[in-house]
Formats: C-alpha cells, sequence, structure tokens
C-alpha cells in the first residue's frame, strides 16, 4: 500500500453507552486517572495490564465512563501520527442532540489502548424539545448581536467567503459560570455561525431554545491586538490595481508553466523568493505548489471581499520603487508569510495546510482605511495597514505565523475563545508566530511577536515570550499582570476574560522550555530549566495541541497534557518529559519534576574536535563524559547559543555560512537535566564557497514514480528509476545569464499520483542551496513532459556549479530532505555559457499539451463537488473510500457531483479516460 490511509479517515461507527453503576466498572490496567474541574476524567492511561484493543471502544467506553442510556459517542475523526499512534476522536450526544465540546479521544498503538482523553458532562434527565423555531432563535441572535448590516446582506462578499446565512443547530451547552464550567448543567441551544459587518464581528452564538437568552459567545474572529483601534480619518478613493478576482474565470494554474518563482522586496524581511502565477501578461499573487493554493488579495481599503483585486507586477521582480506606494510592498510580506507557515507546518509536523487537507489560504491585505488590526476571520486572513501612529502594515512574518496558528487551533484542540482556554488559544498562536519566525527568518527576533509592525512610544512588540512583563502581560500563573479568568460574561471589551493578557503564561513556558532559564517566579517558586531547542519544544507543544486539548480545558490541564506529550515522544523520565514538567512550575502551574533529586552535574566531555570543514558544516567529535553511564547527551553550543543535542560522540552542524568563524563547545547532561560545564572550546572559520559538499536528499522509495526526463539546453538525461536518487552531476548543461527553460517528466508504475516539483541551482556556489535559489516549484499528475522557464540573474558566479531536481509525491519538498516516495536527481550547469537549444525537448512537449490533469473543488465540500479538466476530453468518475471501496461512479458532467449524502470524511476522486487513470484526494465536511 503506498501511503497510510488511515489518516485524516472518518469512519462512520457511533457506539451506544449502556447504563453502568460505578462498581461494575472494570479498572484494571489504569496506570494514571486525571479528574478534571467538574469531577470527572479527563486523561486515563493504561498499563501493560490493561487488555483493551484498538478496537474497544464500546467496552471501554462503557467500563471507564459508565453513562448512561440514551447517550452514544459518535467517531468522528481518526488520523495516524508519526510515532505509531492512531488518534480516534469521537463526539458525545444524547437522544441525536450534540453536546457541546464533549468530544473523547482514544489513543491506541500497534492495535492496543494506550490511552483516552478528553471532556464529557453528566447527563441527567434533559429536555430536549425547543420551544422556540430555529427562526424565532436567529431572530433573538441578530437583536443580541445588534448589527446594522450582515455578510449575507452582502451575496458577494459572502461567496468570496464561502460563509452562508446559518440556520441554526440544536445542541446541548455546557453551561458556563463561575469559575469553570457548572458541574452537570446543560441548556438545550441554538449555534449560530453569526458575520456581522457594521460592527464586525463573527463567532458562535448560543441561544437558548427555551428562554431566548443568549447563553455564550465563541469568537471566530481572533485579533493580532486587543484594544483593535481605528483611526478616523476620510476613506481616499479606490484605485484599481489590477483585475478583478472574483470576476477571474481563468482555470486554477495546475500546469508548471504558469506557476513562475518571483524575486519580492518585502516591506519587513528583505527579498526573498515568492511563487507567483503568470495571468495574460502580468503576474499575480498567487501560488498554486502550495496545498490548495495561496493567494494575496486588495482589498483597496474597503471590506468587500468579491470586489477584490489581484496584486500584480510586469517582470516577476516586485520591488520597493514599485510597490511601495499605498504600501503595497506589504502584500508581498502577507504572501511570503502565508508561502513560509504553511511550509512550516508541512516540514516540521507533516501538516498539510491548517487543515491538514490542504486548505488554501486567502490573504486580504488593505483590509478597511487604517485599520490598526490583523485576524482570521475563520475564513480568511485579513490585513490593516495600520495607522502608523499605533503600527505599520499588520503583514509581518509572526503576524501570518500567529493568525494561521488560529486556523490550526479551530481544526485541532478548538478551543473556546474565553477564559483559560482563550488565553492558551491565543498563546499557542503566539508559540506557532515565533515558531514560523524561527524557521523562515532566524535572524528575526524570535521571542518578540510583532516587533516589525510595532510603532507605539515605549514598547518593543505586541508581545515578548521571553519577558511578558516587559509588554504588560503575565510570566506566572495568578502573578503579577494576570487577569481574573472568572470575570463575569466574557465579552470583547473586556477581552473575553483577559485572552491576550494570561497567554503571556503560556508563552513563557514555551519560551524557557525551548531555550532555559533559571530563577524565582511571582509565587515564590524557585526553578532551573534546561532548555531542549525551539524545535523539541514546538513537536511537544504541537501535540499537546493536536492531540490531548479539547475546547475548555485549562492550564492545569495543559500540563498534564504536556507532560504526556513529552512521554509519548522521549519516553518517561526523559530530559525532555523533566524539562516540560519543570517549564510549567517556572511560570506556576503544578509542582516541579518530582522523578528525581539528583543535583549533582556530570563530568565535561572532553577533546573536542572539528574536521570536515566546508563552506556550510562542520564534523565535531568529542570523548564520553568520565561518568558517561549516568549522561544521557551532549548540548552543542555555538558561543552560548545552544545549536542541537545529540546522544552519541559526534554531529554534523549544517547550515552555517561560507567564511566565518564560529566557536563551538559541548556540555554533558543527565536525565535530571543537570549540565556540565564546557569542555574545550573549539574555534574553526568555515571555506569560502567551494560548494564541494552539499546536503543529502532522496525519496526512500521509488518503486510507484520516478523521475525519467530532465532536459536543460544542451544536455538530455532520460532514465529509469534510481533507487531514489540519481547523481548525475557528471552532465553539464550550459547555462547563459537570462532566460532558460528546462523540461522535465514523471515515470509511473501505473497510476498518476500528484507529484511536487522544485528546482535550485547553487547561484553562489557556497555549496548550500538556499531559499532565493529555487528556480521552479510546481506539481502535476501527469507523465507528459513539463516545462518551467527561469531567469538566471546576473549576479550568480559564473562557472560550473550544482544544480538539484526534485520530484516529491504529496508535498514540496526541501533542499535537504530525505522523503517518502518520489526521486532527487543531481546535475551540473555551466553559467554564463552559450546556449545550445534543446529542440528534442521543445518537440516532446509540443506533442503533449494535451495534458491530463484535473482541479476539484471546492475542497472540502459540503453538496456539490465541482471538477475542471485541464481539456474537454470525456471522461467517467469513481468515488472511492479509503478503504478501497467504490461509494459512487459515472460520467462526468459540467454540472458536478452532488456529495449531500456522503459521509464526513477523506474520499479518492478518480477519473478515467481510457487510457490513464488519475486520482486526488478531497474532504466531506
Amino acid at each position: 500500500m503506498k501511503k497510510n490511509l488511515l489518516k485524516g479517515y472518518v469512519l462512520p461507527v457511533v457506539v451506544v453507552m449502556l447504563a453502568l453503576s460505578s462498581h461494575a466498572q472494570d479498572k484494571r490496567g489504569v496506570k494514571e486517572k486525571v479528574i478534571g474541574e467538574n469531577g470527572l476524567p479527563k486523561l486515563i492511561v493504561f498499563d501493560e495490564k490493561a487488555t483493551y484493543k484498538q478496537n474497544d471502544a464500546q467496552k471501554v467506553f462503557q467500563e471507564q465512563l459508565g453513562l448512561k442510556e440514551n447517550t452514544s459517542f459518535a467517531k468522528i475523526r481518526s488520523e495516524a501520527d508519526n510515532l505509531g499512534f492512531i488518534h480516534e476522536k469521537y463526539q458525545l450526544f444524547f437522544q441525536g442532540v450534540k453536546i457541546e465540546f464533549a468530544t473523547y479521544t482514544l489513543h491506541s498503538k500497534s492495535g492496543k489502548l494506550e490511552s483516552m482523553s478528553g471532556e464529557f458532562y453528566k447527563l441527567n434527565n434533559i429536555n430536549v424539545a425547543p420551544a422556540l423555531s430555529k427562526t424565532q432563535a436567529l431572530q433573538r441572535a441578530m437583536i443580541h448581536t445588534g448589527a446594522v448590516k450582515y455578510l449575507w446582506d452582502d451575496p458577494q462578499s459572502a461567496a468570496a467567503l464561502g460563509y452562508t446565512k446559518p440556520e441554526g443547530e440544536l445542541v446541548l451547552l455546557p453551561v458556563f459560570e463561575g469559575e469553570s464550567t457548572a458541574k452537570d448543567q446543560l441548556r438545550l441551544a441554538y449555534k449560530f455561525d453569526i458575520y456581522a459587518v457594521e460592527p464586525i464581528s463573527r463567532g458562535d452564538l448560543y441561544i437558548d431554545a427555551v428562554t431566548g437568552k443568549a447563553l455564550f459567545y465563541n469568537a471566530t474572529i481572533k485579533h493580532a491586538t486587543h484594544f483593535g483601534h481605528t483611526s478616523d480619518g476620510l476613506v481616499l478613493p479606490k484605485k484599481n490595481c489590477g483585475h478583478n478576482h472574483a470576476a477571474d474565470n481563468e482555470k486554477a494554474a495546475t500546469a508548471l508553466q504558469k506557476m513562475v518563482a518571483g524575486n519580492a522586496a518585502t516591506r519587513y524581511s528583505g527579498a526573498q523568493t515568492i511563487e507567483t502565477t503568470l495571468s495574460g501578461s502580468v503576474y499575480i499573487l498567487k501560488d498554486a505548489t502550495r496545498g490548495g493554493g495561496i493567494n494575496t488579495y486588495n482589498l483597496q481599503t474597503g471590506s468587500n471581499f468579491g470586489a477584490a483585486i489581484n496584486f500584480q507586477d510586469n517582470d516577476n521582480n516586485w520591488t520597493t520603487a514599485e510597490h511601495s506606494v499605498n504600501k503595497n510592498n506589504a502584500a508581498l510580506d502577507a504572501h511570503w508569510g502565508a508561502e513560509k507557515t504553511y511550509d512550516y507546518w508541512q516540514a516540521k509536523h507533516g501538516r498539510n495546510s491548517y487543515n491538514n487537507s490542504g486548505a488554501a489560504i486567502n490573504s486580504y491585505v488593505h483590509y478597511q482605511y487604517k485599520l490598526d488590526n490583523a485576524y482570521w476571520n475563520g475564513s480568511a486572513m485579513l490585513y490593516g495597514d495600520g495607522s502608523d501612529t499605533y503600527f505599520d502594515a499588520l503583514t509581518a512574518l509572526d503576524v501570518a505565523g500567529h493568525e494561521i496558528g488560529h486556523a490550526v487551533c479551530t481544526y485541532t484542540a478548538n478551543l473556546a475563545y474565553q477564559r483559560e482556554s482563550g488565553a492558551m488559544n491565543e498563546g499557542f498562536s503566539d508559540i506557532w508566530g515565533a515558531a514560523v519566525e524561527y524557521y523562515a527568518a532566524p535572524n528575526k527576533a524570535t521571542w518578540l511577536i510583532g516587533e516589525d509592525i510595532e510603532r507605539r512610544s515605549g514598547h518593543a512588540a505586541l508581545r515578548s515570550m521571553s519577558n511578558p512583563k516587559s509588554e504588560g502581560q503575565p510570566n506566572t500563573y495568578g502573578g503579577t499582570y494576570w487577569v481574573n479568568p472568572n470575570c463575569g460574561t466574557p465579552t470583547l471589551s473586556n477581552d473575553y476574560c483577559g485572552v491576550h493578557t494570561n497567554s503571556g503564561v503560556l508563552n513563557h513556558w514555551f519560551y524557557i522550555l525551548a531555550v532555559g532559564k533559571s530563577g524565582t517566579n511571582d509565587i515564590g517558586s524557585t526553578y532551573n530549566v534546561t532548555g531542549i531547542t525551539i524545535d523539541k519544544a514546538a513537536k511537544i507543544a504541537y501535540r499537546l495541541e493536536s492531540v490531548y486539548l479539547s475546547a475548555n480545558s485549562t492550564f492545569a490541564n495543559a500540563r498534564t497534557y504536556g507532560i504526556q506529550a513529552a512521554v509519548d515522544l522521549y519516553g518517561a523520565g526523559s530530559a525532555e518529559v523533566i524539562a516540560t514538567t519543570n517549564a510549567f512550575y517556572a511560570v506556576g502551574i503544578g509542582a516541579a519534576y518530582a522523578g528525581t533529586t539528583d543535583t549533582t552535574a556530570p563530568t565535561a566531555p572532553t577533546n573536542l574536535v572539528a574536521s570536515n570543514i566546508t563552506a556550510n558544516s562542520v564534523v565535531l567529535t568529542w570523548n564520553a563524559a568520565t561518568d558517561n553511564v549516568a549522561v544521557t547527551g551532549y548540548n552543542i553550543y555555538n558561543g552560548t547559543n545552544l545549536v542541537t543535542t545529540v546522544t552519541g560522540l559526534t554531529t554534523t552542524v549544517t547550515g552555517l555560512t561560507a567564511s566565518t568563524a564560529y566557536t563551538f563547545s559541548v556540555k554533558a547532561k543527565d536525565a535530571a537535566g543537570n549540565l556540565s560545564v564546557s569542555g574545550n572550546a573549539v574555534s574553526v572559520t568555515t571555506a569560502a564557497g567551494s560548494g564541494t559538499a552539499y546536503c543529502t536528499s532522496k525519496g526512500s522509495n521509488a518503486s510507484y514514480e520516478y523521475i525519467d526526463y530532465v532536459a536543460l539546453n544542451n544536455m538530455v538525461n532520460t532514465t529509469a528509476s534510481n533507487s531514489g536518487y540519481g547523481n548525475f552531476t557528471n552532465l553539464v548543461a550550459n547555462l547563459p545569464y537570462g532566460a532558460n527553460t528546462i523540461y522535465i517528466s514523471a515515470g509511473f508504475a501505473s497510476t498518476a499520483y500528484t507529484e511536487y516539483w522544485n528546482i535550485w541551482i547553487d547561484y553562489n556556489k557556497n555549496g548550500t542551496f538556499e531559499t532565493s535559489e529555487k528556480v521552479v516549484a510546481g506539481s502535476s499528475a501527469s507523465n507528459a513532459t513539463l516545462s518551467a522557464t527561469f531567469t538566471v540573474p546576473t549576479t550568480a558566479s559564473a562557472g560550473t556549479t550544482r544544480m538539484r531536481v526534485s520530484m516529491k509525491y504529496g508535498a514540496d519538498a526541501t533542499a535537504c530532505e530525505t522523503f517518502s516516495y518520489g526521486e532527487v536527481e543531481d546535475y551540473t550547469v555551466n553559467i554564463g555559457a552559450a546556449a545550445i537549444q534543446n529542440t528534442i525537448a521543445a518537440n516532446i512537449l509540443g506533442s503533449e499539451k494535451n495534458n491530463f490533469d484535473f482541479v476539484l473543488y471546492p475542497n472540502p465540500v459540503n453538496e456539490v463537488l465541482k471538477v475542471t479538466l485541464a481539456d474537454s476530453r470525456p471522461v467517467t468518475f469513481r468515488v472511492i473510500n479509503l478503504l478501497g471501496q467504490e461509494i459512487q461512479q459515472g460520467e462526468l458532467t459540467d454540472e458536478g457531483i452532488n456529495m449531500a449524502k456522503l459521509n464526513a470524511g477523506t474520499y479518492l476522486f478518480e477519473i478515467n479516460d481510457g487510457q490513464k487513470v488519475v486520482t486526488k484526494k478531497f474532504l466531506k465536511q
């Protein structure tokens, strides 16, 4: 089987609960049980005595939760992770009515149930017959909202965002009163997704289905800033800076030749490479190489999404001189920031866009006039231009990472936006803003959020993760600046009981976990935490958010689940578990790690030696500490900066800069997190960019797809599979300055899968494939010969250098990556040499312009799935579930296919023209 078909698959199973008395419950095999604020289990961990299997859902729910009659759990999601766990999430129902926020997840590995976590509520005699109709309840919702205008009043804008007037969903809502959700109290309510335009707001509003009272508002729009100031002033005339994207009927750019790498002089992050689309004779900010696309639009200081236009450039060299007027260059940051955010989630967590199903990321720049705000509105990113008194245009990289992080939260923990859960919702977004910035621009101020846009006197940024108090946030639970989360009714005016303020606690926990810190917090606890690097801390944070947390989780729950996430990833008693526990202790949540009282540091490693020094890497080796039996690993430092942690006695440090001096040292650490002093330091200067040592990259499996053709000017190479990597550096292609066209194609053993092509050329010959040196990016599900044209800049160093061609199944590859399916090939190019036209490649391309490919939309789909072919050939289609069962079939028509009766989940859509079969995934909501 080509890939793990279980991931993302939703199996339509309903597990019916029977009434059980507490003494009949089987408690054997329970290693740990954590009780939540309402007196019911939040986490149950099983030991080796437990006999529950992965498919024992009915049994385990009966024996461990003991729910009453008329209650059922329905499976809503099943995902597999890279640790081998299967996470099956269930939604609780009572007499067929959903209990809002009540979800429970079973965590299994190798067919055995390891743990279960979530939130649920005891159900007594509850009336599920509403006194109000949906229409009456919606009227009450509108009266409570008090808006002058709603988005459904503007069909063009609503259609652009995929929003429709809410019909109302009948649910049982846990009552939010007092210090936590009231015990055993649920109200029958209608849930409405209310998008108000004047004044702006969007959220789920719950109306009591009996009394008509507004019970709870769960904000969907989550602002980058709390105060949301909008400057007064005259609205400037709108200038038409491009064509209207709502009226643009051009087919999606799936052919490689339409996707072009452009040069962007961003407002905040300097020169960057972005992916654009050639539309007619101009280039626009549309990137079809990542998931469902990265699209950036111009709202021209308005709010009509249907009237948004494209940003455009004549030569794909987006300069400051051309685009700084009216802050148009801020759109380049928004576009690049969305691309880098997508790349971060894909590369670091294996997540395909914010919903893990390739959702398009749409950004709207110049939203309203001088708006000092940016936010995710539940459908798209909206960026104000700022007033300069408070903020500059709010499109900075960490702001994009933060706001798209809210979308990730919606599709994972779905933390309710109020009190402690809302503070963690904001905290996670800051964590992802910092992580994205560290990934894409490590030279920026990682631990400041919004430093690029900040214009207020006396402020360095919106928030500081390293020193929250400097921006008026608490660094300790209940400490200075802490806002009482039980502040009454959460509203926008009270920041939903302090979500933007109390988020500082989670921010600082992540900072301490990543970097380390010692001191005494606001409640008098003295701590000493050894950092585990930002990448490891991010893995723990992501698992905490995506696997364990649920809608109404508290900071105390986060500690429990965070430690469990660290155990899953690194093992019980590991340095990472100790650091996670002690970082929570450092911010005032829970006790310090009690597994050891050892405070004795190990001895220092000796005889650190550097060898194999290249332009971008160095090999370090050392002798073990003399008490090596107690040592669990070694921290490698450049100066005082932690570079990496390893368990062995050697490591290769990569990503270095040519002709640069570095000073490395190594410290030993033990299971208690104690660090030795440094052994001897070693100073090295990297080579001058000879490019003699390149990073490795390959596909682990090239049995299904492989690179079978690469042609560039005078060089033509036709091959079969090369087991994932082909070294063809003996082949040299002449590469003159200016425009060049490369021809490539994929070979398939049978089915044509969607392959992502990326090509780099080491223009500066420093041995590293840099972001600015990616010359081609695109995707195709065809074995036809594809072409891409790129421009060799005059700044490229003349002479021979390396070109890397990468073809990866399902997602873009980085230049230095080993991936599951596909292939990588390396070639030599001679920059500045005269071109010799490859007429063979041109002729092949000309004979295969009729590419067999298609686009599915909308994806995810609710009712009608539309299909656009690259040409008009007749085809048949099949809809297949992830067990390989055919659900639907027929001839493809322009009307699309009705999917309304399909159960929610992930499916395969297959088209067949009688000669070739192409298959793509889609998600049914």
